[in-house]
Parts: structure tokens; sequence; C-alpha cells
């Protein structure tokens, strides 16, 4: 499962309403909360809200986006170990 910065990129920035970054068949998309139910099988990644609560209304650098990704995609692989902090 591939997750990258241009994935949070388009998560933070979408005109989608209530965004979610969910895979469905190992692919990432966007999609709005109220659709959610037509992605049987997707794995809900986090929304645009859990990302501007953790690092607020501030622009991201390409760093920043990338260790947002490798976070959400270490937590995706192993639920069950403490998430790494999210840039400050």
């Amino acid at each position: 499962m591939a997750i990258t910065g241009r994935d949070i990129e388009r998560l933070l920035y979408t005109d989608t309403p209530d965004p979610i970054l969910v895979v469905h068949n190992d692919t990432p998309e966007i999609v709005a909360a109220a659709q959610l139910g037509g992605y049987t099988g997707a794995v809900v990644v986090c929304s645009r809200t859990e990302i501007l609560r953790r690092v607020g209304e501030r622009d991201l650098s390409e760093q920043d986006l990338a260790q947002l990704a490798e976070s959400l995609v270490a937590a995706i692989r192993h639920p069950d170990q403490q998430p790494p902090p999210w840039p400050a």
C-alpha cells in the first residue's frame, strides 16, 4: 500500500465535502464521508479534519507531507504500535 505526500495534499485541498482518505483496491482515494458506504472493503486512513487537528492550519512542506504519509502507512501496517509523533 502506497500513500504519498501528494495523497495528503489532495486530501487537504479537495473540494469534496467532509473528505476521507481511504485505500480501496490498493489505490488511495479521496471520498466524501457520506459516500463511504459505497467503498466496501476500503481501509479508512484519515479525514481532513484529523490531519488539521494534528498539524493546524498552516502550509506543509514536501517533507511534512511525506512524513505524514509515512506515519499513516506505519499505523496501518502496525496498528498495535504507538505511532510516531506528527510534525508540529
